[in-house]
């Protein structure tokens, strides 16, 4: 967040009251006691003479509260100043309740017009001659309003006010979590974190960073609606310094949250092609693998029916060779007309000289007469 003009101490969340009362009795208003005369208002004495006694009956918030006057209670509610519905409401009852407990005594001074709608009166309320208005804006749990016609302590208040929003008290401060500073510093950080996290990384951190960015664009969205509101009213009636920079923060936070999220898309989209690229590898590799098993099964399948077919000639020839043998023994054996003569092949033959073999001569045989014309070995 830029620099701003304020105390470098972190300040505390709340307020001794003891301080506050220091600095308002060396700061006291230039208001002073009603005047001598009686007032009455609404036929009840309210302040003024010094037989007038007027004490605190209750605090009703920080901003309000019943007083006896002469023994009639009357509600009170402290002129040009306010304090937040949202953000340090209770805080401003506990330190206006610490401030005036019941049966403090206490003066009322008036302005032009004495009563709001509700029917309350409208005063500065001043205890041993401090304006308690004053220091609940100098506590940073009030700020000041002006309430035309009356106008008479808001430049008191203003002034206190200013004072606490120098030294982030209360309503300025960055460690009050309703504050809009507090909100603000709070969305400063959660950018930061994002861009010191957001890098390369899974789609599931993509998108996991992805959904805190969007997260904080909205948080950005209402601040910026926020800070472009009504500077008259809560929330940012209680920033009147020059040395708030609220509207640039967040836009700086803003444009900086912007370049994260291109990052986000830029890193997702980059993550997306690599994993499609090595899905698209994994399949080409997968059915390389499944073809060159079917290659392997084929080249196997071939190889098996060549060896059987190989195994069946073989078996084949053997069979018929000894088919061969016994019928030329058979023949021979039957017949006589061969002699003694046998042949067990043509090579046996012509080692004997005796090839060719003819029908009747010695030695013929069938299995040497493979064509069956009669000549064997020819």
């Amino acid at each position: 967040m830029r620099p701003r003009n304020r105390c470098s101490a972190v300040p505390s969340r709340k307020v001794a009251l003891s301080d506050a009362r220091t600095f308002l009795r060396a700061h006291k208003t230039g208001v002073g006691v009603a005047a001598a005369a009686l007032l009455v208002v609404g036929g009840a004495a309210v302040a003024g003479s010094p037989e007038t006694a007027t004490t605190v009956a209750a605090v009703v918030d920080g901003e309000t509260i019943d007083v006896l006057v002469d023994g009639e209670e009357q509600r009170v509610r402290l002129l040009n100043v306010a304090i937040s519905e949202e953000c340090l409401r209770e805080e401003a009852t506990a330190f206006l309740t610490e401030r005036l407990p019941a049966g403090t005594e206490v003066d009322l001074e008036l302005d032009e017009e004495h009563h709001d709608e509700a029917g309350r009166l409208l005063a500065g309320v001043l205890e041993e001659g401090s304006l308690v208005n004053e220091e609940i804006a100098r506590a940073g749990l009030g700020v000041a309003v002006v309430e035309e016609p009356n106008r008479r302590f808001y430049d008191a208040v203003l002034t206190a006010q200013q004072a606490a929003e120098v030294e982030g008290l209360g309503l300025s401060s960055e460690t009050v979590e309703c504050t809009v500073p507090a909100q603000v510093l709070a969305y400063g950080e959660q950018v930061t974190e994002l861009e010191a996290a957001v890098g390369a990384g899974t789609i599931a951190e993509l998108d996991g960073w992805s959904a805190e960015a969007a997260a904080a664009a909205a948080t950005g969205a209402v601040l910026a609606t926020l800070l472009d509101g009504d500077d008259t009213a809560f929330p940012l009636v209680a920033y009147t310094g020059e040395h708030w920079t609220l509207r640039e923060d967040v836009e700086e936070w803003t444009a900086r949250l912007v370049a994260v999220e291109e990052t986000i898309t830029t890193e997702r989209a980059a993550e997306e092609e690599r994993l499609e690229r090595e899905e698209a590898e994994r399949r080409a590799a997968e059915e390389a693998e499944r073809r060159a098993a079917e290659d392997a099964e084929r080249r196997a399948a071939e190889e098996a029916a060549r060896e059987a077919e190989e195994a069946a000639r073989a078996e084949e020839a053997a069979r018929a060779e000894q088919e061969a043998e016994r019928a030329a023994e058979a023949e021979e054996t039957s017949s006589g007309s061969g002699g003694n003569a046998y042949y067990k092949n043509c090579t046996a033959a012509r080692d004997a000289g005796a090839a060719p073999v003819y029908a009747g001569q010695p030695g013929y045989g069938s299995h040497l007469d493979r064509d069956g014309d009669g000549v064997g070995c020819e």
